[in-house]
Parts: structure tokens; C-alpha cells; sequence
């Protein structure tokens, strides 16, 4: 049995035949825990396992590269499938689907693909770049565009097959 472990300012423990790599306290550089690959060019990677690590994704691996891009892997089917990479300029790629309850975003959207919204309320300017399609050859939908004028709006009725012009 062990007790308390006393390991002195910028020491390291060691690991590997060729110590590739450290753990320690970086006292005279960034004040923290310090785990290092101790190869030039060459990836950190810690591996994490639940469960004794033997059933299918029971592993995951965190991989720091070298020029900063940091993966997120999980184990399946015996190699490793990234999930999750952030890059140098702060960009994360997921693989897969984002479940979120809710999600605030300040800046521009880029969405490529089909976008299914079951509601949409838009406060500001909307440009659409091509066509606008309200519903499907034999199944319409009303369309009304309202004006200033209390009641001055042209509807599409679907089931009337009518274009109205009310006020």
C-alpha cells in the first residue's frame, strides 16, 4: 500500500522504455499538470475504458496532434472512429447527430443538405436565393400576405383553387 506521493517542482514521471511520455508539475512554465509526449511530431493520446475496457465501445480515446487538433474517438469494432474534432481556429466537426434542448447561436448559419424545422418564427429579413415551393402538385396549402390595412391581405385558398384579394 501507498500513501501520499511527493513529487518535487518540474519532475516528472516517466513512462515508456524511452520515456515518450511525462506526467508532472509544471511550476516554472504554466503553473499545471503537465502530460507530455516527449517525441518530437509525434500525437498525445489518452485512452479511457469503462468496464474493464473489453466490450464493444467501452473505450474512448482523446488524441492531441501535433499542430494542435484535438479528436474525440470511440472504439468500435476494433479501430478507433472519430466523433468529435476541434481544430486550431475553433471549429468543432461532430460525426453524427447534435441532440440539444435548446441552442443559442450569435453568428452566421452555413447549413448544407435538408434542413426539417417543425416551427419557424423569423424576427428579421428573410432572402431567398431560388424558388419558393408551398406545398406539392395536388396538395396545397393557403398562403395569406397581409398588408398595412386592417384586413387588406391576398390569400391563396388551396381548397378553393382561388386566389383572393380582400380590402
Amino acid at each position: 500500500e501507498w500513501g501520499d506521493v511527493y513529487i518535487a517542482d518540474d519532475k516528472y514521471i516517466q513512462f515508456g522504455n524511452d520515456q515518450n511520455v511525462l506526467v508532472g508539475y509544471d511550476e516554472d512554465g504554466d503553473d499545471s499538470l503537465e502530460i507530455r509526449q516527449n517525441v518530437e511530431g509525434a500525437a498525445l493520446a489518452i485512452t479511457f475504458k469503462a468496464d474493464q475496457g473489453d466490450d464493444n465501445a467501452d473505450q474512448w480515446k482523446l488524441n492531441f496532434a501535433d499542430g494542435g487538433t484535438v479528436t474525440f474517438q470511440s472504439k468500435t469494432s476494433g479501430s478507433y472512429a472519430t466523433k468529435q474534432t476541434l481544430d486550431t481556429s475553433g471549429n468543432l466537426t461532430v460525426t453524427g447527430e447534435v441532440a440539444a434542448a435548446s441552442l443559442d447561436i450569435s453568428g452566421n448559419v452555413d447549413i448544407d443538405g435538408t434542413t426539417n424545422l417543425d416551427a419557424v418564427d423569423i424576427d428579421g429579413a428573410v432572402q431567398l436565393d431560388a424558388t419558393l415551393t408551398i406545398g406539392a402538385n395536388d396538395q396545397g396549402y393557403d398562403v395569406i400576405l397581409y398588408g398595412d390595412t386592417a384586413s387588406a391581405n391576398m390569400t391563396w385558398d388551396t381548397s378553393a383553387d382561388d386566389l383572393i384579394f380582400n380590402g
